[in-house]
């Protein structure tokens, strides 16, 4: 089987999927997507166009042209028949937070409180009524980049107005008091692979492990299990990194599928093999 890793050469993720793929036998080669072309009405000799399935990495920033016209070649290449996982409308899905946020409420999931809007009044406004103890979140974006809890009421306009002078939507939740930890669910398929405990780091309250917050392996029940595969469903994707807050009331809350999960802390913390348990599932399915 030949697989296509959309994603950069030296990234850890891309290598590690390459490991795996020797260590199974297939072969696989990588595709930058700020390279890639696509030919209408001849045929197109792109290399990643031979492969049957397509392994999505990263989605690198672009001009909406150019972003676009990527997830435009990922639909075509699933109209021909391919593999490409995730499939190109869960990503689309996954990446819009205010989206993602609809479908999993849609499917019934518990998500944070969570508001929108485009001018900095009206966002005023919701930051009084979360009690001017807030978090905003870029609307597009991972890893915990971006995102900024907020309780000084002269910060959040200053904030908001610099957010809407850009054009720029204003994401935001009321601040979720937590026992100082989350979960990462990672989902493939109808299969719970694992979950890890990230514990944010003395004095700081975001728990990502890219922000320096800390793993662990944690033992899943059933009910975790199952609201991770209903979120990975809810927005269409087939590998996922579900991510969950216990609330003060003792209610998990989604927080966000993230469509293109990253297991460097996940994978020696479980001890699973997640580059060779993707590839295994893609070949078979």
């Amino acid at each position: 089987m030949i697989f296509n890793i959309m994603g950069g050469k030296e990234g850890w993720h891309v290598k590690d999927l390459l490991r795996a793929a020797q260590s199974l036998g297939f072969k696989a080669h990588v595709t930058d997507f700020r390279l890639i072309s696509h030919s209408l009405a001849q045929p197109s000799k792109q290399a990643f166009e031979e492969a049957v399935c397509t392994i999505i990495r990263t989605m690198p920033p672009g001009s909406l042209e150019q972003v676009v016209f990527r997830m435009d070649v990922l639909h075509a290449l699933q109209r021909q028949g391919k593999k490409v996982l995730n499939p190109p409308r869960a990503l689309e899905s996954a990446v819009d937070k205010f989206l993602a946020s609809e479908l999993l409420q849609s499917h019934g999931l518990d998500i944070p409180h969570t508001f929108c809007c485009q001018d900095s009044d009206t966002a005023m406004e919701a930051f009084e009524r979360f009690g001017k103890d807030i978090v905003v979140k870029p609307l597009f974006g991972a890893e915990g980049r971006g995102i900024l809890r907020i309780e000084d009421e002269q910060l959040a306009w200053r904030v908001f107005r610099a957010i809407e002078k850009i054009g720029g939507v204003i994401y935001l939740q009321p601040y979720i008091k937590h026992p100082g930890w989350d979960l990462r669910i990672f989902i493939l398929g109808d299969k719970v692979l694992g979950g890890m405990k990230r514990t944010a780091p003395q004095g700081a309250w975001m728990t990502n492990v890219a922000q320096g917050g800390k793993g662990e392996a944690y033992k899943l029940n059933s009910n975790l299990e199952t609201i991770g595969i209903k979120a990975c469903k809810a927005v269409g994707a087939e590998i996922a990194g579900v991510d969950l807050i216990l609330d003060e009331n003792g209610k998990w809350l989604v927080l966000e599928v993230n469509a293109v999960p990253g297991w460097k802390a996940f994978a020696p913390v479980t001890g699973i093999d997640i580059a060779r348990e993707i590839l295994i599932y893609a070949n078979h399915s």
